[in-house]
């Protein structure tokens, strides 16, 4: 057994994981700058008024699994033809920006009510909509370079990974010091600002995309070839199931998670523990994520030749979780500027063996996404938000749930585990082949 592992161990591609964990830890690098940044703003207005933008991010996710988690799995099919890549960039593309400019007008349009709806402190609203209505713009072109950069990874262009995640840093770095700090020179436009950053540096990103996709041989921009979008028929079949899950999942969270922390008045610290979650713990197990997305596109094959490595990997990074528990306090103060660490630390440490589970379940979401069996992925999020979630809303309505930031947590981790219950179920049959592969 530990001979194959080692032989798993040997087959991942190393090289192409290091650049997708540092596209993951420059972002968390310049989030716990704006962290700071919000931080120091009077009272913690600032913080209350960016973390609502989570409800907003999961409007804009559902439609951003159903655009993008098939890319891996569209693209590597076709990669060896490059009439047909250059085709599906250009019309995915044109879909993505129509789809997400239509979607954005009617977020903005529809901002306030969903605000007030979901129990935002009445005297930040009118600021909340307004920044929301910014950063719904800026959503526009972040998601085409989201829908650009899995190419590179396809091709193994590593150094232009490298060249994105220098420039996005640099770029965030720059206009949020410029834009929101308290130095002496910055404008000082408190969280709009957040808005504007991401706005100015994701249209740049774009660009560079473009031109490097240009280099490496795909033409996007005056190709004359006749556009076919034939291709996007088994888009729509296979994001469709992914946008279903997707809404399904996060409608529960919004509505049950969310608003119920709302309503315990706890949007800062569920907001600034997140970004410590998502945005340092998880960020090797997100990164190995898309490498298996990668692999998996690739060759279905490679689901037997590196599972083994795929999980020990997965132990390793958990074990280094536990390891590093007594420095998480330091962190959040040196590094994400938190001021008051104790609630976020209990929650994230209240979380950790949720969590703990989630890292392998990811592995298995992972190879459904790779392989294009995004129906897996429905069957087990309408599982878990209706059987689940449902459930547990329901108890809350009649009072015998009282929520708390810490109640709040254990619900979302209860959740977690039941939703890795039916995957690893449904990846037990999908390789006793009750279930067709492909």
């Amino acid at each position: 057994m530990f001979q194959e592992t080692g032989i798993s161990l040997k087959k991942i591609n190393y090289k192409m994981l290091m650049a997708l964990l540092l596209s993951g830890l420059f972002p968390a690098i310049y989030m716990a700058v704006r962290v700071r940044f919000l931080g120091n703003i009077p009272s913690d207005w600032g913080v209350n008024i960016a973390s609502q933008l989570s409800w907003v991010n999961l409007l804009y996710e559902i439609v951003n699994e159903a655009i993008l988690l098939p890319v891996f799995f569209l693209f590597g099919k076709v990669l060896k033809n490059k009439e047909d890549t250059e085709n599906r960039l250009r019309t995915g593309l044109i879909i993505t920006f129509g789809l997400y400019c239509v979607l954005s007008i009617l977020i903005s349009l529809m901002a306030k009510p969903l605000v007030i709806f979901m129990a935002q402190q009445a005297d930040l609203v009118s600021a909340t909509v307004t920044y929301i209505r910014w950063e719904s713009l800026a959503v526009v072109f972040s998601i085409l370079f989201r829908f650009l950069l899995p190419v590179f990874i396809l091709i193994n262009k590593e150094r232009y990974i490298y060249i994105f995640l220098a420039t996005q840093m640099f770029l965030s770095l720059f206009f949020d010091t410029l834009l929101i700090s308290s130095l002496p020179f910055s404008l000082n436009i408190g969280v709009n600002g957040i808005a504007f950053s991401n706005l100015l540096t994701n249209v740049i990103l774009v660009g560079i995309c473009l031109f490097f996709l240009s280099q490496s041989g795909y033409r996007v921009l005056g190709n004359k070839r006749t556009l076919s979008f034939s291709w996007t028929r088994e888009w729509l079949r296979i994001g469709g199931y992914s946008g279903v899950e997707s809404l399904v999942r996060n409608l529960a969270f919004m509505i049950v998670i969310l608003r119920m922390i709302n309503v315990v008045n706890e949007q800062g610290t569920f907001w600034v523990t997140n970004n410590f979650i998502w945005g340092w713990l998880l960020l090797p197990v997100l990164a190995l994520g898309e490498l298996i997305k990668r692999d998996c596109a690739e060759d279905s094959d490679n689901i037997n030749r590196n599972f083994r490595g795929y999980m020990s990997l997965t132990t390793i990074i958990v074990l280094l979780w536990i390891v590093t528990i007594p420095l998480w306090k330091s962190f959040l103060v040196n590094v994400m500027g938190v001021q008051n660490p104790v609630d976020i630390f209990n929650i994230a440490l209240i979380s950790l063996i949720f969590y703990i589970v989630f890292a392998y379940n990811n592995v298995i979401d992972s190879i459904f996404y790779g392989i294009g069996r995004t129906d897996l992925m429905l069957i087990q999020s309408l599982a878990t938000n209706l059987i689940f979630y449902v459930g547990a809303y329901a108890m809350y309505l009649k009072g015998i749930f009282i929520p708390s930031l810490t109640g709040i947590a254990i619900l979302f981790g209860l959740g977690i585990v039941f939703d890795s219950l039916i995957t690893f179920l449904l990846f037990y049959k999908l390789m006793k082949k009750d279930i067709v592969l492909a």
